[in-house]
């Protein structure tokens, strides 16, 4: 485990859950590891494969963007509330 602080979602819930294994495990940014930029990466990916398996579900394009995109907003306000409670 690292000594540097992790910000992936894991981390920020009480996990000792290290920000490389998310870069190591979904293929991000190594650059993005112990930042909270790591989570808005992580939306991004989660964000376009919801997108390719709603139209591998027969789902059009256009509207897999919009489900997915609603769900990667929920998915942001958790983020976001998250970082709140670390900075207290």
């Amino acid at each position: 485990m690292s000594l540097k602080n992790s910000y992936n979602t894991m981390a920020l819930q009480g996990l000792e859950f290290d920000d490389m294994e998310f870069v190591d495990q979904f293929n991000l940014d190594p650059n993005l590891a112990y930042t909270p930029k790591i989570n808005f990466a992580m939306l991004d990916n989660v964000y376009q494969k919801n997108i390719n398996n709603l139209v591998e579900e027969g789902i059009p394009r256009d509207k897999a963007k919009i489900q997915a995109g609603r769900l990667r907003a929920d998915a942001k306000k958790k983020v976001m509330e998250l970082m709140k409670l670390r900075k207290k």
